[in-house]
């Protein structure tokens, strides 16, 4: 077996290797301030991070347009062989502030359209429910106005004399 420094790296471990820096670039985001491991760019803010210390664009708090994102990179210095990753990772973490607000606002549209969407719909079930209540009342009107009026239509019934009579002897066998 060759020793370690000579192996060669097979496209199984590449994989590998792969998918754990990109746990550890998440890891990483963790402890950059602003920056949660739940974020869906955290694995590319721990990457960042290795390159160049995090930069927070506030012009970009306002609102982010091209020409403010223009204006960002000129701003940063690009010269010089030492500084070329760290001005890329400047550069980078840029545009990946920049994903992050839109993706925020895109995400937030879209919840508040599906906030309205439910409004809408719980409007229409109350107007509904309104309405039928509404039916209903006026049929339990209709049908107590025409129950009134038929027991205003009946004569009074007088009790049958053997009516009387169970009632009197029943009366006298309790005393």
């Amino acid at each position: 077996m060759r020793p370690r420094s000579q192996r060669r790296c097979t496209p199984a471990r590449r994989k590998k290797n792969g998918a754990e820096s990109g746990r550890q670039h998440g890891a990483e985001a963790r402890s950059i301030t602003g920056w949660l491991a739940t974020d869906p760019f955290s694995g590319v803010a721990g990457l960042l991070n290795r390159w160049a210390a995090p930069v927070l664009w506030e012009a970009l708090d306002e609102k982010v347009t091209p020409l403010l994102v223009e204006d960002a990179v000129e701003s940063v210095n690009l010269s010089g062989a030492k500084l070329e990753l760290k001005a890329a990772g400047q550069v980078g973490w840029l545009f990946l502030y920049a994903l992050r607000m839109v993706y925020r606002k895109t995400k937030l549209r879209d919840e508040v359209a599906a906030l309205q969407e439910r409004k809408l719909l719980m409007k229409e079930t109350i107007e509904s429910a309104v309405t039928r209540g509404d039916q209903m009342e006026a049929r339990c009107t209709a049908v107590a106005v025409r129950v009134a009026k038929q027991k205003s239509r009946q004569k009074p019934k007088m009790p049958s004399t053997v009516q009387v009579g169970a009632l009197v002897r029943k009366q006298k066998s309790r005393q």
